[in-house]
């Protein structure tokens, strides 16, 4: 029942180009998502001002929708992003410092994450025209200087 409104909700949402001040559709890569306590973080990643550091980390939260375990992948939704009005972080907040950029992403009321769906996954979809998915996200804050790597050198997406 949850996926079913979820899904009207983001149908709903995702069928009219976005150009309201509360929204914001952020594309980051597909490694970039870690497993969290009951879901996953999705995050992307900034070089830092302050030269005592390397990067400055930005999180999301996605949350299952029940209390049992739930793919990335099927928390998501296949999408067609030509409608979409994204932003690629890197380039869309290059000129903003740490502190601009989490205020900023501290009073959007709606975040949503898109992503590449891997190979694997897209030769499963019926709707071909669809290569990325989509989550509902919250602002989960920033972190300086943390690396995740992949044991398996697979994506949470492909499980």
């Amino acid at each position: 029942m949850h996926s079913l409104i979820l899904s009207f909700f983001l149908t709903t949402a995702f069928s009219q180009k976005s150009n309201n001040d509360d929204d914001i559709y952020i594309y980051i890569n597909n490694k970039n998502f870690i497993g969290d306590a009951l879901g996953y973080k999705a995050l992307f990643y900034m070089s830092s001002e302050d030269k005592r550091f390397q990067s400055d980390n930005y999180y999301f939260k996605i949350d299952f929708t029940e209390l049992d375990y739930q793919s990335l992948y099927s928390l998501g939704t296949p999408i067609d992003i030509s409608a979409l009005n994204y932003i690629v972080p890197k380039d869309y907040f290059k000129d903003k410092s740490n502190c601009e950029l989490h205020t900023e992403l501290s009073l959007y009321k709606r975040i949503y994450i898109i992503t590449d769906i891997p190979e694997n996954k897209l030769i499963k979809e019926k709707d071909k025209s669809k290569k990325h998915i989509i989550w509902y996200t919250t602002y989960a804050g920033t972190l300086k200087d943390y690396i995740y790597t992949s044991a398996s050198g697979k994506t949470l997406l492909e499980d």
